[in-house]
């Protein structure tokens, strides 16, 4: 294999695929990346065997092959490269020579037939939206995915392929983010995309693509022109979160945003450090926040609101609320309460369904 291609171009596509490749590996060549080249595109690749990437990148192939190489080691080459034509020249033995400038290095490799197959997508149950919208929807959910390793079926996001809709669900049991958006697509298909397989799809979505997603054999596909990720799904159940979702709150209180994500901020400094508490004090003209810690002392903020209906407190996490209140799109957010032992909701100005469930906090 013999080709040429331009260092920032090879250093952004190494970049993207080699965060998926774990620091210890049982296998070594799971601690590669694979290149591939022919025609006009130089491939680079990287598997966990849960989750794969493979990105395609512009280069001038003078003799199609594949090699595979170690991936850390040959993104931090790349990255410290100048921003000049790189060459790379497979030799006997698998061994390596990339030069560019005046720097040249020759690193050992493993055969490309030693690494793992990646599928290809294509496939049933497919759907496609704007790149930015599927990172907008998987932004308003992905941070109530459990990290409670014996939860296995939380440890992820619920997709389902609604045909005209794609809604993403996530939860850790003390909070539930939904939110959805149009699709072009005519099936219907549900799955669990681990937590690890979301990350590596949120690096990879940016500018104005299309892409393509997929749930098939077992696996979420998602195809960009020059990008590609292959996931497992998650087995097992995912709770039935329709139930979760309350109705009919019977105190709704539109707020400003930022005012709120201040206060939040100011007066949960002094809350104690594992959940955070804070209280909320909700009376005629007024919301009261609060929060105490006896070894340290207290705090307090006032927010002028409308609001003419009974007085109710109710505690909640105030990271929780911070991460619902993150994604929200326009300058005010709804909150839905009704007393202190029952879940409260944070949601956007337009009734849209995207929406996040808070369990609360005895205070």
């Amino acid at each position: 294999m013999e080709l040429q291609v331009n260092q920032e171009i090879f250093a952004r596509g190494l970049q993207l695929v080699q965060s998926v490749v774990e620091p210890r590996q049982t296998l070594p060549i799971l601690a590669n990346v694979l290149l591939e080249a022919s025609g006009e595109v130089l491939r680079i690749s990287a598997t966990d065997l849960e989750v794969a990437v493979r990105m395609a990148v512009p280069a001038v192939v003078s003799a199609p092959g594949g090699i595979t190489l170690n991936a850390r080691k040959l993104y931090e080459i790349v990255r410290e490269l100048p921003p000049q034509v790189v060459k790379v020249h497979v030799q006997e033995n698998s061994w390596v020579s990339l030069a560019c400038g005046g720097a040249g290095y020759k690193v050992v490799g493993l055969p490309k037939e030693d690494f793992p197959a990646i599928p290809e997508g294509g496939g049933e149950s497919e759907g496609r939206l704007p790149a930015a919208r599927l990172k907008e929807v998987i932004a308003r959910t992905s941070f109530a995915i459990s990290h409670d390793e014996g939860r296995y079926a939380l440890n992820g996001i619920h997709f389902a392929l609604q045909q005209k809709e794609l809604r993403l669900v996530a939860t850790d049991g003390h909070r539930l983010a939904m939110a959805s958006c149009a699709l072009e697509g005519t099936t219907q298909a549900t799955g669990i995309v681990p937590r690890k397989a979301v990350q590596e799809l949120l690096r990879a979505l940016t500018g104005e693509e299309w892409v393509e997603v997929a749930l098939r054999d077992n696996q979420f596909i998602a195809r960009m022109s020059a990008f590609q990720l292959v996931s497992r799904l998650i087995d097992g159940q995912f709770p039935n979160y329709e139930q979760v979702i309350p109705r009919g709150h019977p105190i709704r209180l539109v707020v400003d945003r930022e005012r709120l994500v201040a206060a939040l901020r100011r007066v949960s400094v002094v809350a104690e450090e594992r959940t955070k508490p804070v209280k909320l004090s909700l009376s005629p003209g007024q919301l009261n926040v609060t929060a105490s810690n006896p070894d340290f002392g207290e705090a307090q903020e006032t927010l002028a609101v409308d609001y003419e209906g009974e007085a109710v407190a109710v505690g909640f996490n105030s990271r929780y609320l911070l991460d619902a209140l993150g994604p929200v799109e326009g300058a005010t957010v709804v909150l839905e309460l009704k007393d202190p032992l029952s879940p409260g909701v944070v949601k956007g100005i337009e009734e849209s369904g995207d929406l996040c469930v808070i369990m609360p906090m005895r205070i």
